[in-house]
């Protein structure tokens, strides 16, 4: 069901990538929690595709929370997150922290390696 949401360009929403034959725009925080589920597909084009997207755009975004999801699933596929974190490390002298959930995001983000290894041990098994 993943791979059928995903938008045309490459990304995924919280909905369809399409309405009414009118493309919709991927999130970044919908894209990389989405890879983070399929990391089991990583040689699926439409996976290559988000994570080309993701790629492209996270250096324009300006959400933490955004960041740090992409954060994770940059690093689930063994990407760089040097800058991206770097990015974060930066965010509290530009950004205001309103929810403990943005917080708990970024220190996730920050501690992507345990993160990701607990996500491993936990859900690897299920079928894709």
């Amino acid at each position: 069901m993943l791979i059928d949401r995903a938008c045309p360009g490459g990304g995924w929403n919280a909905g369809n990538g399409i309405v009414y034959g009118t493309p919709l725009r991927p999130h970044v925080d919908d894209t990389a929690v989405t890879l983070l589920a399929l990391r089991q597909r990583k040689q699926d084009p439409i996976v290559e595709s988000g994570l080309l997207w993701l790629e492209r755009t996270i250096p324009d975004v300006s959400s933490p929370w955004s960041v740090a999801w992409a954060t994770l699933a940059l690093a689930a596929y063994d990407k760089s997150v040097e800058a991206v974190l770097s990015w974060l490390g930066s965010a509290p002298d530009r950004c205001v922290f309103e929810h403990t959930g943005t917080l708990a995001m970024v220190c996730l983000a920050f501690d992507y390696s345990n993160t990701l290894s607990a996500l491993r041990g936990k859900y690897e098994h299920y079928p894709s």
